[in-house]
């Protein structure tokens, strides 16, 4: 699609299937009833489960050595295809790396990890990658993203690998985005996996993703939920192109690598059966899901799709882990470090980038002119593979968060979050827009009329899981439209470097504001370089009780849930508080520190305030200190 002049794909859009306008791609849910095109009829049995490899033809690169239907507990046949070393199954036993995927079996296997899947079948390992239940070329309706019968097929599929002739019994899952999300979820399978690989996975989708903050981002929802409903009836993400695989057997291959047919069904016919037979959820489905425990029209909510709902499983089975996230990617940073504090006996290795969600690209904002990414994309394959060697050795995995440091182009390692020698710093909003560690200078407050127009533009942290990485310039004209409050310049440099924030005393001129605080960094020159953000729709400010929680969620602590909401009484002064997503950054000496409020950000984000226009008035004084809390600690250089 495209936006302010710049493209954007989503998933794994690099097959040539086009790319969508924006103004298309947000009415791609409209397909609701024509693309189903009814229930059809019983397809034929499947081609037995097995691993012989195909014969050989005129298929093109990346074409599974061997595919076939593997029929799930219920009945549901699911897609599988494997690679082998050497091409065929070769009499030894080898290990499995298991991709579950929703973006078709062969486009990953390609444009997965930038191609290393095939590294890894060299290096002896067989690749076998499932299109999961009622995705692409999967028989089975698909209500909902990982939904119950998806996780149940887990143990079938699990259990199928390792009791193969060419199998040592040993399975990896891996997987970057959605499938970073299925082999996190498989980790709590009871067929038991020897490790798992989680990159850039959403740990809480609802809080990290499709509402953070409670703030519904319908860019996300609408663009990526409406891109899945067209790969999953077969039909090409660009209408131009015309392609429908369900309507005409001949487009199925123009298709390739989106979809593919298992083996012996060259006309097609059981791929379009597939088709043909399925159920879907749509993006609107979750357009009244507000709250956390919120079912949508499909019966589901949305966190329920989540590892965060299955940590009981997850600590049962113990399975070591090597987790990716990104201070710049959407909010896997916290829900990383969510899972690290949630599950504290799970031997789990975490490494937090400031790359884009593919991994391939830095996103630091203080070097705006630099794309390689860091680590490299090399050195985090042969991270993955030494954690592996470590997993299949028997060798512990010591319980360990290594964080890039913003500014600093290098990483610091901690085995606690925030790291356990930091200083809590409260600085209290002040007259003039300052931010004092002292007592306020003098009672006020701070009136301010809400911009709808504020936007953080168009690649953020939001946009990198569909394509654009995050690249965020000078903030200082932006600034200008927003509250702002800036500290004095640092004496020396510091690290900031854990989960800040906010604490509000406001009176708003509406019931269901939202608030959207971003931190800043404002050198000597005046340039205003963002570091993290946080967003809060207040109704949803009532705190959190002891036991109400699901997981461990940074403080101060909200359940999102409907019967706590808590409208603002207009014109009347309330606590609204909120942690922004947590972060890691240099602040040097002469530097400032800056919060800026905003209350919209229509880059991605659902306007609030009842569509009403919105003002605010900001408390600051000894009865009403309102305030920002930071985590921060002397910078020692480590070169």
């Amino acid at each position: 699609m495209r936006r302010s002049g710049m493209t954007r794909t989503i998933g794994l859009e690099r097959e040539g299937q086009g790319v969508m306008p924006f103004w298309q791609a947000l009415g791609v849910m409209m397909c609701l009833t024509g693309c189903a095109g009814g229930r059809g009829t019983a397809p034929p049995p499947p081609p037995a489960a097995t691993a012989q490899a195909a014969p050989a033809a005129s298929r093109p690169a990346g074409w599974s050595d061997s595919s076939y239907y593997l029929a799930m507990p219920d009945g549901v046949r699911l897609a599988v295809s494997l690679w082998f070393p050497g091409g065929r199954p070769d009499g030894q036993a080898h290990p499995v790396l298991l991709v579950q995927t929703r973006y078709g079996r062969a486009g990953t296997f390609i444009h997965g990890e930038s191609g290393k899947y095939a590294a890894l079948v060299a290096q002896g390992f067989v690749v076998a990658i499932v299109d999961t239940r009622g995705s692409t070329a999967s028989f089975g309706d698909r209500m909902v993203e990982i939904g119950p019968d998806e996780i149940r097929d887990m143990d079938a599929i699990i259990a199928h690998l390792k009791a193969q002739p060419w199998s040592n019994g040993e399975v990896f899952a891996e997987g970057v985005s959605y499938m970073a999300d299925t082999a996190d979820l498989a980790t709590g399978s009871r067929a038991g996996l020897t490790g798992a690989i989680v990159r850039e996975s959403d740990f809480d989708p609802y809080l990290q993703l499709f509402a953070p903050g409670g703030v519904a981002n319908d860019f996300m929802m609408s663009l990526w939920g409406g891109d899945t409903l067209l790969r999953d009836y077969g039909k090409s993400l660009d209408p131009k192109d015309g392609l429908d695989c369900g309507a005409r057997a001949e487009d199925c291959s123009r298709l390739w690598p989106r979809l593919q047919p298992v083996d012996g069904d060259s006309d097609h016919h059981l791929l379009r059966a597939a088709i043909a037979a399925r159920r879907h959820w749509k993006p609107d489905d979750y357009r009244q899901a507000e709250f956390r425990d919120d079912k949508g029209a499909n019966g589901f909510t949305m966190f329920s799709s989540s590892a965060a709902a299955r940590l009981a499983e997850i600590a049962r089975a113990g399975v070591p882990v090597q987790y990716w996230a990104s201070w710049m990617d959407a909010g896997t940073a916290e829900g990383t470090l969510a899972r690290y504090r949630s599950l504290p006996g799970i031997p789990m290795e975490v490494w937090i980038t400031a790359n884009n969600h593919g991994g391939d690209r830095l996103t630091d904002p203080f070097f705006p002119e630099t794309a390689d990414p860091v680590p490299g994309f090399e050195d985090q394959w042969a991270g993955i593979a030494d954690f592996i060697a470590r997993v299949r050795s028997g060798e512990p995995v010591t319980r360990t968060i290594h964080y890039y440091v913003l500014g600093a182009r290098t990483f610091r390692t901690t085995a606690a979050w925030p790291p356990s020698d930091v200083k809590r710093i409260a600085f209290r909003f002040d007259a003039q827009g300052t931010l004092s560690t002292d007592r306020p200078r003098a009672d006020g407050e701070d009136r301010y009329s809400v911009d709808f127009s504020a936007t953080t533009g168009s690649a953020t942290r939001w946009t990198t899981q569909i394509g654009d990485p995050a690249a965020y310039g000078d903030r200082r004209e932006a600034d200008r439209a927003l509250l702002t409050y800036t500290s004095a310049p640092f004496e020396r440099d510091m690290e900031l470097v854990g989960t800040p924030a906010i604490r509000l005393f406001v009176a708003t001129a509406t019931a269901d504001p939202a608030f959207f605080a971003y931190l800043e960094d404002v050198a000597p020159d005046g340039r205003v370089t963002y570091l993290t953000e946080g967003l809060f729709r207040a109704i949803h400010r009532k705190p959190a009780t002891a036991g109400q929680l699901p997981y461990d969620q940074p403080e101060p602590a909200k359940s999102y849930e409907r019967a706590d909401a808590m409208p603002m009484v207009p014109g009347r002064i309330a606590e609204v508080t909120f942690p922004t997503f947590p972060i890691a950054a240099l602040l040097k000496a002469g530097h400032r520190l800056r919060l800026s409020l905003a209350g919209a950000d229509t880059s991605a984000f659902r306007r609030y305030s009842e569509g009403k226009a919105e003002s605010w008035s900001v408390q600051r004084s000894a009865l009403y200190p309102s305030s920002l809390s930071v985590d921060l600690r002397p910078w020692h250089d480590p070169k």
